[in-house]
């Protein structure tokens, strides 16, 4: 099979993309065996190099999702805002304080995610520093979600077979094509998504990608000042995909009814850093940070159709942290979590 990965490799590089069904069977394969992973590194970059085609994108999702531990839900309404990193801005957590805020203002939320790969801080680091136990078994965060509406997906516990490929993901130091398929890979079958994507070149390609595989609703958004999510310094790139259909939008943050405000109020340099922020824009500090957890916020209940529009649904979102019902969530979130975790865990 060693032989897939090399045939690979000599089709990348003589300008030829990969098929969906030869990436499905070269990522079952890193999934399964004792690979090279000189080669296989190789293979990664050199995608990553040539830009991953969609059928690739699809086929490593393909092969994932397969294996993922599944979370049964009730809700067939359940939304998600994890992104594919990487975008090098050094901002906080900005998607997990969205996925927060739109819980409690009544959008059921499985937000899914990691530790950081190629960032100061991943979403499951800023969620330990804010008190929430990240490593529950699936059943657990399928309690969780039941019953205070939202839960973390620490991709670890779902996606076990990626832990043959997580020290070459680490050696290798950039986003690769297994940040595209993260978020493609929702646990939970998550039916509203809000993607972002820090590299304007591979949203048109996750987007098709997303049309394949089937998902439901994703707005996959792109800061035109670089950052992976709907951003306040400038526009942002958006395509929203329902079902087979691909619109293509610009929000701007006066779409929002927000202000536009520089990149530098929102950088970080460690979780514990990130953690403060959220936390001071959960208790209703205004400014830039609360205004961009807002912006993404709103996306994610747009999507979810609970507004016609995304001014409305900032409104909502706005609501939801200045009753205080943002701040509680997550109180509530972290203390349910770490009894469920120390009495069954």
């Amino acid at each position: 099979m060693q032989s897939l990965v090399n045939r690979a490799i000599d089709q990348i590089q003589s300008g030829q993309h990969l098929d969906r069904e030869q990436m499905a069977a070269i990522v079952n394969f890193a999934l399964e065996e004792n690979l090279d992973e000189e080669r296989f590194g190789q293979l990664l970059l050199d995608m990553r190099t040539a830009g991953e085609s969609a059928e690739e994108i699809a086929g490593a999702a393909d092969a994932l999702r397969s294996r993922m531990q599944v979370i049964q839900t009730r809700h067939s309404v359940l939304g998600d805002t994890c992104g594919t990193g990487g975008d090098a801005s050094g901002s906080f957590n900005v998607s997990t304080a969205a996925a927060i805020v739109a819980a409690s203002a009544g959008l059921p939320v499985a937000k899914h995610g990691n530790r950081a790969v190629s960032s100061q801080s991943g979403s499951a680091d800023v969620l330990e520093q804010l008190g929430v136990r990240i490593d529950l078994e699936p059943a657990m965060a399928a309690e969780c979600l039941e019953r205070i509406g939202i839960c973390f997906c620490f991709a670890p516990k779902h996606h076990p077979t990626m832990a043959r490929v997580a020290a070459l993901r680490r050696r290798l130091g950039v986003p690769t094509v297994f940040n595209l398929i993260g978020p493609l890979c929702n646990p939970a079958m998550a039916t509203v998504q809000v993607i972002g994507i820090g590299r304007t070149e591979v949203q048109e390609r996750l987007a098709e990608a997303a049309s394949l595989i089937g998902l439901a609703r994703v707005i996959l958004v792109t800061g035109e000042d670089g950052v992976d999510e709907v951003g306040l310094s400038a526009g942002t790139r958006v395509i929203d995909v329902l079902g087979r259909v691909r619109t293509r939008l610009r929000w701007t943050p006066e779409d929002f009814g927000l202000k536009r405000a520089s990149l530098e109020s929102l950088r970080i340099s460690t979780p514990s850093e990130s953690a403060e922020v959220i936390r001071q824009v959960l208790h209703g500090c205004e400014g830039p940070r609360r205004d961009i957890v807002v912006a993404n916020a709103a996306a994610l209940l747009y999507a979810a159709e609970l507004t016609e529009d995304v001014a409305a649904a900032a409104r909502l979102a706005e609501a939801a942290i200045d009753s205080g019902a943002a701040s509680s969530l997550l109180r509530e979130f972290a203390s349910f979590t770490s009894h469920i975790g120390q009495t069954r865990g």
